[in-house]
């Protein structure tokens, strides 16, 4: 992803809360930012996720901000279509609202997984035959 956005391909920003940093190896190239409100502006895709802390596993850092994903911040973006890896923290991460909503991808992405996942295991079993 980083280096589409590095060739002008997409634009790209990973968004947290402060003290929940991603390590650099997997931030490189991508913008970043703290804020959440200013990052929504004129977004297609959201792919929300919850956060932990790299440096400090397990720790919880204060969040002051409201990172939930609700129908007041989609009215932020371009119409913004919602994705999540699953499984969701209903109205922690993703308000009902919008996880349930017209704009919400989670459920075709969980569909999509499934043939994945059966790709994967056909492969491993045939490996398992040579």
């Amino acid at each position: 992803m980083c280096q589409a956005q590095s060739e002008g391909l997409v634009d790209f920003t990973i968004v947290h809360p402060d003290g929940y940093q991603l390590s650099e190896e997997f931030t490189n190239g991508a913008k970043v930012s703290n804020n959440l409100n200013d990052s929504l502006q004129g977004t297609d895709f959201v792919y929300v996720k919850n956060w932990s802390s790299y440096e400090e596993y397990g720790q919880v850092y204060p969040v002051k901000e409201n990172w939930l994903i609700d129908n007041e911040k989609l009215a932020l973006t371009n119409d913004a279509k919602i994705m999540h890896c699953l499984p969701v923290r209903r109205d922690l991460e993703l308000s009902s609202e919008v996880l349930d909503g017209p704009n919400s991808l989670v459920i075709k992405e969980a569909s999509n997984r499934v043939w994945a996942a059966q790709v994967v295991l056909k492969r491993m079993l045939e490996s398992l035959k040579k």
